[in-house]
């Protein structure tokens, strides 16, 4: 557990639930799935390079965002969408378009990730 092969299954997981809880209209699970789906694509970059931030959970996705912004800065942006679409939806969750706008940085942000380093996460 912890390493590159399970975590990019989990992302892929994730992200396969967040693109079906948005077709049902469950917005307010989408900015938690999204989030997770990122957060697991980040770990299973992180475990190539033997990093594992879920190791600290009181600090883990401080380190986390930190190290994916300056690892893959193109991303960055997208990180600051999801983050706060998923408070919007989380406390809101009726608004379709920023559970729109949370599954396309979501798209972007593994798109990204799974073409630099190789990682299946689509």
């Amino acid at each position: 557990m912890g390493d590159e092969a399970h975590h990019s299954w989990l992302a892929r997981e994730k992200r396969a639930a967040a693109l079906d809880e948005f077709k049902k209209g469950r917005y307010t699970v989408v900015g938690d799935l999204t989030i997770k789906a990122v957060e697991q694509a980040i770990e299973a970059s992180a475990a190539a390079e033997g990093k594992h931030f879920h190791l600290n959970p009181r600090s883990a996705h401080a380190q986390r965002v930190k190290w994916a912004k300056k690892n893959f800065p193109e991303i960055a942006a997208d990180i600051d969408i999801i983050w706060s679409a998923y408070g919007d939806l989380g406390y809101d969750g009726i608004d379709g378009r920023r559970a729109k706008e949370a599954v396309g940085a979501m798209e972007r942000i593994l798109y990204e990730i799974e073409k630099r380093t190789g990682i299946k996460l689509k």
